[in-house]
């Protein structure tokens, strides 16, 4: 069976962005089911490539050449679509949260009496849209442009409440800090198009024997010359660390990692269900995806994978402790957020890429279904969010309280539930690597590690103040009661919350009928994803080993030894801190009238309540050191640059002002001078030739 069907995977949620756009005002629900049904057939239409490539196909199409067509041409400039065992992966995890967001908001958004609510399922149409076309690009410059427009997506549905003071500023802010990481990422473009296109026709490709990473693991072995390269006089491997680091920026902006981190919280200005498909499958995944998209290209460069790794590592422990002292259940979250992607950008970093990749995944699920179980509370609390309002909601709403319950499990990674698995899969890769290679790797992987007991306090912090004890306002005595359009979404996402971690302990991928991949007797995820396209396959994360230094070539089950204790106690160490934080969380607040503990922190709860004063110093650094250079620039631009320029012109215009004097008009004054001009050239002529 083909994938002629491909396009319409993206394409059926632009449908229902023009629908809702155009006619949303004159159907029922305003666009609500135009959406639903997009994003319902770009899921089964998923459904159907994750089935095709389980039967070994795969798909590397190229739609159209846009620019650099004709002969002789270098550089061609391409749309196509790469759908292979990653992308198929993720077309699955983006359009069943894009799905479950558009059932969900029939609930939270319609039943309010909400304003521009056509132009709100526009928005989330085409957000899916942009999310899903990111995820099946063929080259690197369709993804960055895929990846600015999830980036207005994501301007256009933080501000949907515009005639309010915050959404509209908190939208601005996340615009603008993710720019500033996405103008590195345009340079890295780029730069790749510019290093390789003598030695390929496609030279921004992902995937084929011609694409950038092939090309770079070639030259970096040695089996290829890197004279056709442009590296501007660096070694290879320097110039693709450099690349690589470019692209990150964009990576670090888009999956708010550290320094550029600050737009997120301020993100959940934003309707809930819009906080849900950006925190779990849309725009702060993009980044992730990216790196795993082209890790190929990363794996040869170890210190790029260790400073990704140690981003990672600090960026999961910094935001994990700023999320202890929140009050808003939401904010809660969106510090978690940060902290989770850290943990996967760690274990890409340290090698791990099947690890973060089941870390994306799972963290998918788990964090859709806390988004929007918060959104039920939100719902029953008359649309308050501190948590220090709340209360006694445990018997009054059960089905959120169980399925909020099981999505706090899996992100304090409590076995058996999904973040369990994947966290420590993460923790482990880092271990593993840092042992045999390089104490930095082992810095970052101590900081995931003191993450975990941190995550596990907060999140049963949360669910202590929102759940338990009593009621401790009148609208969390008598809740608004919530029905099937959020109940359903949350009881989906918690199974997957329960469940989803095994994909990769049991032989999943045989269901779907994948016979070529022989048996499989565990981790079905790893085989799952260790068959592809020459350059995305299994040779790039066996390669990213290879240049950490490390012979372990993952996780598998013929453990023997002091792998299989390493393993144990890797695990073993990981869910006893997350048990004793959940249980100090538990036991702390879990109480008729709770205390607030973190008081007893002094000064340090309000640094972290200020979030390290990072907004303070990135003013500061915008008005303080910015703006300064740019007022010293604008003077000598002014009194240099446009001084040279005018002094040009002036001479210029004095030059052309005497010269009109003599534009008098008068015929028999022409003849004179043409004849005095005559007479002046002949005497001249005369004296050089030697006549006189």
């Amino acid at each position: 069976m083909s994938f002629e069907y491909a396009p319409a995977i993206a394409l059926l949620p632009l449908v229902s962005f023009a629908i809702a756009l155009t006619v949303g005002s004159r159907m029922p629900k305003k666009g609500a089911f135009a959406g639903i049904a997009a994003t319902g057939g770009s899921l089964l239409l998923s459904l159907l490539a994750v089935r095709q490539v389980a039967g070994g196909e795969h798909h590397n199409e190229e739609l159209l050449v846009w620019a650099g067509a004709g002969a002789g041409t270098e550089l061609e400039l391409t749309f196509g679509i790469l759908i292979d065992p990653l992308s198929a992966l993720m077309l699955i995890i983006v359009s069943l949260v894009a799905f479950l967001v558009h059932v969900f908001s029939l609930g939270y958004m319609n039943d309010e009496g909400e304003v521009g609510l056509p132009r709100y399922y526009a928005g989330l149409g085409l957000f899916t849209f942009s999310m899903l076309a990111f995820v099946y690009a063929s080259n690197l410059l369709q993804a960055f442009m895929f990846f600015e427009l999830v980036g207005l997506c994501s301007w256009l549905l933080i501000g949907f409440w515009f005639r309010e003071a915050a959404p509209p500023s908190a939208a601005k802010k996340a615009f603008l800090v993710t720019r500033f990481g996405d103008f590195f990422f345009l340079v890295g473009v780029v730069g790749v198009a510019v290093t390789f296109a003598g030695a390929t026709e496609t030279p921004l490709a992902f995937a084929g024997a011609e694409s950038f990473p092939v090309v770079a693991e070639e030259v970096v072995e040695g089996s290829m010359g890197a004279g056709e390269l442009a590296t501007f006089g660096f070694a290879p491997q320097t110039w693709f660390t450099i690349l690589g680091l470019l692209v990150l920026g964009g990576v670090v902006g888009k999956s708010a990692q550290f320094p550029l981190h600050t737009w997120l919280p301020d993100a959940m200005e934003g309707p809930t269900p819009v906080s849900a498909l950006i925190h779990a499958a849309t725009m702060v995944a993009a980044g992730v995806f990216l790196v795993a998209r082209m890790y190929g290209f990363y794996a040869v460069s170890p210190q790029a994978l260790a400073i990704i790794a140690f981003v990672g590592g600090f960026t999961a422990l910094f935001a994990a402790t700023m999320g202890v002292v929140k009050d808003e259940i939401k904010q809660v979250l969106a510090y978690s957020t940060i902290s989770q992607y850290g943990y996967m950008m760690l274990a890409l970093g340290a090698g791990g890429y099947i690890a973060g990749v089941f870390h994306l995944m799972t963290h998918a699920f788990f964090k859709a279904l806390l988004f929007l179980g918060a959104g039920s509370v939100i719902i029953a609390m008359h649309h308050e969010e501190d948590m220090w309002k709340m209360g006694g909601l445990k018997q009054k709403m059960p089905v959120t309280y169980w399925t909020f319950l099981a999505g706090s499990l899996a992100l304090a990674g409590i076995f058996p539930f999904a973040g369990f698995w994947s966290k420590d899969e993460v923790l482990f890769e880092a271990l593993v690597h840092g042992l045999g290679a390089s104490p930095f790797l082992l810095a970052a992987y101590a900081m995931g590690l003191l993450a975990v007991p941190v995550t596990a306090f907060y999140t049963f912090r949360m669910v202590s103040l929102t759940f338990h004890g009593e009621a401790r306002t009148e609208a969390a005595e008598d809740p608004h009661g919530v029905r099937w359009n959020v109940k359903f979404p949350l009881v989906v996402l918690g199974v997957l919350a329960t469940v989803a971690g095994f994909l990769n302990m049991v032989p999943v991928v045989k269901l779907l009928g994948a016979s070529h991949l022989g048996p499989i007797p565990l981790e079905a995820l790893h085989d799952w994803l260790a068959h592809g396209i020459e350059g995305v396959n299994a040779e790039h994360y066996t390669l990213a080993d290879e240049s950490l230094t490390h012979e372990f070539a993952g996780y598998t089950a013929g453990y023997v030894g002091s792998e299989l204790v390493t393993t144990l106690l890797s695990a073993g160490l990981s869910l006893g801190l997350a048990v004793v934080g959940a249980i100090a969380g538990y036991r702390l607040y879990d109480a008729p009238d709770p205390t607030e503990h973190t008081d007893r922190l002094g000064s340090m709860k309000t640094v972290l309540y200020d979030n390290y004063y990072q907004d303070e110093y990135q003013v500061w650094l915008a008005e303080g050191v910015t703006a300064p250079l740019a007022q010293l620039a604008n003077r000598f631009d002014q009194g240099v640059v446009d001084g040279v320029v005018d002094g040009v012109s002036s001479v210029s215009l004095l030059s052309g002002s005497r010269v009109r004097r003599i534009q008098t008009g008068v015929v028999s004054n022409y003849a004179a001078l043409i004849t005095a001009g005559l007479i002046v050239l002949l005497i001249a002529v005369g004296v050089l030739g030697g006549w006189f």
